[in-house]
């Protein structure tokens, strides 16, 4: 046999056999029979996200893997389920919606993304770098199951101001130096 004739064959066999390994593996997926056009039930894996267990060891871990937008600055953990943790912000911060959005991250991570982590105490610190002082812009305590989804929602939908209800639920406190720095405080 020439040189070029076993290419040619070897060439298309590769082909050939391609083909039918792809056209198999299209059937599998389609959920399809090879012999005909019904359906078979086939075993799926499920994709549902269970709930993280924090702990000492993988506390860094669980929270660098968190994409939030603001750093933070200190962390504390109990095992009584008590997670403590202060973010900063800059002093030129002009609009509380990147806050917000912020304490809906560490919230929805907190109570709805573990299973262990049933008080959320959270400190939002504004620095002046050029004076080197840090503030308390605002502060909540929450408790796991004072938080629900529509108080939740109510942080990245709505937008600021909070209300009251909202904000006695995540027991949220605001400073004097929020009414500074962005003009509105709800009374309670």
């Amino acid at each position: 046999m020439r040189r070029w004739q076993k290419a040619l064959r070897n060439t298309t066999l590769y082909i050939l056999s391609v083909t039918i390994v792809v056209f198999a593996l299209g059937m599998l997926s389609s959920g399809r029979s090879l012999h005909g056009n019904e359906l078979k039930a086939m075993p799926m894996m499920s994709t549902i996200n269970q709930a993280m267990h924090i702990e000492n060891d993988k506390l860094v871990d669980a929270l660098l893997s968190l994409p939030t937008q603001l750093p933070i600055s200190r962390v504390k953990w109990s095992d009584s389920g008590l997670l403590s943790l202060d973010i900063r912000v800059a002093a030129s911060i002009h609009h509380p919606r990147i806050i917000y959005e912020e304490l809906y991250r560490w919230l929805h991570f907190s109570f709805y993304e573990t299973d262990n982590i049933n008080r959320l105490e959270l400190r939002v610190i504004i620095e002046n770098k050029e004076r080197r002082q840090k503030h308390v812009l605002l502060a909540l305590d929450s408790l796991r199951d004072q938080v629900t989804a529509s108080v939740l929602n109510e942080l990245v939908q709505n937008g600021h101001p909070l209300s009251v209800q909202a904000i006695r639920a995540m027991r949220l406190s605001y400073t004097t130096l929020w009414t500074e720095q962005f003009g509105a405080r709800v009374r309670l």
